[in-house]
């Protein structure tokens, strides 16, 4: 359970960071606010299986 935790807060931190340098890149939505969420959205989701992967060998040594 502490590892599926620390992947999410992970991967959330990575993909924030990410938005946060390269901001709303891809055009999903005509409304700002929903492209914004999109694209934090994409960016989690692209970052889920790298953060799933640092934490296990993390833990695992």
């Amino acid at each position: 359970m502490a590892a599926l935790i620390l992947t999410l807060i992970l991967t959330f931190l990575l993909a924030g960071g990410l938005w946060f340098l390269l901001g709303s890149k891809l055009s999903l939505a005509a409304d700002a606010r929903e492209n914004d969420l999109a694209n934090l959205l994409i960016y989690f989701l692209g970052f889920l299986p790298v953060s799933f992967v640092l934490v296990f060998f993390g833990i695992g040594g």
